[in-house]
Formats: C-alpha cells, structure tokens, sequence
C-alpha cells in the first residue's frame, strides 16, 4: 500500500478538484483545501467575488479591511451553510460564524470560525480475501481567525488577520505504512480596500481590494518526509463599481482575480521541497510550462448585484479558470431578502459544461446575518440625507 498516493488522493477529492483528473496537468495541491471555499451565498451568487464587493458580515473572509466602511459604528453576525457534495455524500458540509465590531471611526475588530466536515468515513482493512471494518470516523477541519483593521485615510484601510488551522483528516491512522497525525497550522492575511466616496453617500462610487491570504506554516501530517502540505496562500485582487439610481437602490459591478502562490506541481503530482516562504516567491515562475501555465493557476471571476432599497437583492456572476488546473466553469445566482435586522441569503452555483465532477457539481449556500447596531446605521444615512438636502 502506498501511504502517500492514497494521501494525495484524499487531498485532491478534499480540495474538490474534477473527478476526471487525468485531464489536470500539474494541478494546484494544498493542505487544508477547506481554506478556499467561500461560505457565504451572497459572494456565492456573484461569482465567489469580495474582495471589493460592498461590505457584509463575511467580510472576514474576503477582506476584513471592509468593515471599516461598513458605517457608523457597524456590528453584526453571520452564519453559513454549505451542503457540499449533495448526490455524493449528504453529510458533508461546510459551516462559518463571523462577527464585527467597529471601535470608532477608524479602527475595526473581527472573527470568524470555519468548520468542515468530510461526513462518516468506513475505515476497512483487508486480511487475505476478506475485508475487514475497523470503524469509522468523520475526517474534519476548522480554523479560528480574528482580524483587526485601521482606516489609514478617509477611503483607505488595511487590515492584518491571525489563524489558526486544524486539520483531522487521517484519524491518526497507524494501520498504514506510516504513522499519521493530526495536522496544525498558523497563518496570516493582509488586506486593503478603497471606496472613492463614503458608504453613506448618494453617488456612483468605486471600490478597489486585495487581499494576501493564509500566510504560513504548512501542514504536517507525518514525522516522515512527504506529508507535509502548504496552505492555500494567495493574492487576490478585485475592484467594482457602484451606480446609485433611485433613492435607495445600488447596481453593482464587480471583477476579481486570485493566484494561488504555492509551488506548482510536477508531472507525477509531487510537490518541491520548499518552505512555505520560498513556495510563495517561486510560486510566480516555477510552472514548467512557463508564464504561460502561471497564467492558468488563475481564477477569473467576475459579478453583479441590484439592491432595491436595502430590501431585496438579486445577484449573477460568472468563475472560470483553466481545465488542466482545476476547471472552474461555472455560472452562479443568488438573491438576498432583508427583513427588520435579519438578511437571509440564498446562492447556486451550476456548471456551463455537463462533466462529472466534484467541483462541477451544482452547489447551494445559505447565510443568515444580523446587522446589531442596525438602527444607529439608518438614523446615520438620514441625518446624512437631511443635512445634504439642507445644503442644497
């Protein structure tokens, strides 16, 4: 038995890469693939777009620097809901909680916490022509974050993030020829957003993002050589623009792109062996194939939301990224209902071509979040809209 295939294996499938992998061609492989999946439904329904969408409570993810353009003493919570492998396995899921504070006017704390379940795994053993069932166990994942962020200018504000990463996805097997372990991470994020104009104002407006994504340690999931897995460190950019029409009512258009910065792959799927800090650099020009194969490590998205009076929102998008690197094809929806300080969000995700595979699948995410200071924020925007109309 060979341990470190079968552990590539349950790292491709974790990560959800297409089940036709003999089509991938040095395919980007990370430990703790969970790290990648968007949580929420709004992001979901405009084509995994964030890092410059408008802020939300699941700004944690995509660019903690948001909240401080959230408004006027912003709060909230948020809850997601990821069924992802319905028709595969009904009981794997990915779940997020996220909360914000703003301190004051120019500084932000934030959190989150990311569980993800594989579901209940048989682990079976075969003695002569007999398999034998050893139990089971539920393969799992998690990390813990907090962020804290600083507007350095009026429309400018970065933001810095601590992790931690847990991933338990061997069961501590010692069956195998090797003894396996739990795997334990730490990483860091750095993130910036700007808005030409403040959130409050009637205006069009632009926004600009970035954000440099799980900075760390790698995942270890063996004393032995060839088990330890870098995270999914990347740099993801992103910029919208904002019209305002009617009184309340906001068009928005969103493009982002990520590259992943982690070493790329041979042509038998070993990875180099790097540090985590040097995969990182040599992640730009390592790719046998050239700039030209960097190029297909990156994920296009592109997206759009209509809020209509802060009351309901519809949203579309598309993601795409290169066959031999993941295949990401997708055309997604997605719509929001507000009611009182609740915002529930519904997004589906489904591919453009029929092909058997994980991440192919048609995919529904649902978030639910609770704006807490929601009031204070309104009386905000109307004193604002008094005052300007005193102006005039």
């Amino acid at each position: 038995m060979n341990t470190n295939n079968i552990f590539l294996g349950l790292l491709i499938a974790l990560s959800g890469l297409s089940a036709k992998s003999q089509e991938l061609v040095r395919p980007v492989i990370t430990g703790a693939p969970f790290l990648q999946v968007v949580p929420d439904a709004r992001a979901g329904g405009m084509g995994e777009t964030g890092v410059a969408t408008l802020s939300d409570a699941f700004s944690q993810f995509h660019n903690p620097a948001k909240f401080l353009f959230a408004g006027e003493k912003a709060s909230g919570v948020g809850l997601s809901y990821i069924p992802q492998f319905v028709g595969y396995a009904n009981d794997v899921f990915h779940a997020n909680v996220a909360y914000y504070q703003q301190l004051d006017e120019r500084s932000a704390l934030s959190g989150s916490l990311t569980y993800f379940s594989f579901g209940n795994v048989q682990v079976e053993e075969q003695m002569g022509n007999e398999i034998i069932t050893q139990g089971s166990f539920v393969p799992n994942e998690m990390a813990l974050d907090f962020s804290y962020s600083l507007k350095l200018k009026e429309n400018f504000g970065m933001s810095v993030s601590a992790r931690y990463i847990r991933s338990d996805i061997t069961d501590n097997q010692s069956r195998t020829e090797v003894q396996l372990k739990t795997g334990n991470a730490v990483s860091a994020d750095i993130s910036g957003y700007y808005m030409s104009a403040p959130m409050e104002s009637r205006e069009n407006k632009w926004t600009l993002g970035f954000n440099l994504k799980n900075l760390g340690s790698k995942l270890k999931y063996a004393d032995e050589a060839g088990f330890d897995y870098p995270l999914p460190t990347s740099l993801k950019l992103g910029g919208g623009y904002h019209i305002a029409s009617g009184k309340n009512d906001v068009l928005s258009f969103y493009g982002e792109a990520l590259k992943f910065l982690v070493p790329a792959t041979d042509d038998q799927r070993n990875l180099p062996d790097n540090s985590a800090a040097g995969g990182w650099f040599s992640s730009f020009g390592d790719a046998p194939g050239g700039f030209s194969e960097e190029m297909k490590e990156v994920i296009l998205s592109i997206g759009t939301e209509f809020n209509f009076n802060d009351n309901f929102k519809l949203r579309t998008g598309y993601i795409t990224q290169s066959r031999e690197k993941g295949y990401r094809n997708h055309i997604t929806v997605g719509a929001g209902v507000a009611y009182d300080r609740f915002m529930f969000d519904f997004g589906y995700q489904a591919p453009i071509v029929n092909e058997v595979s994980f991440q192919q699948d048609k995919v529904l995410k649902f978030s639910l979040s609770f704006d807490l200071n929601a009031r204070t924020t309104k009386n905000t925007m109307e004193n604002t809209a008094e005052a300007t109309a005193g102006i005039n």
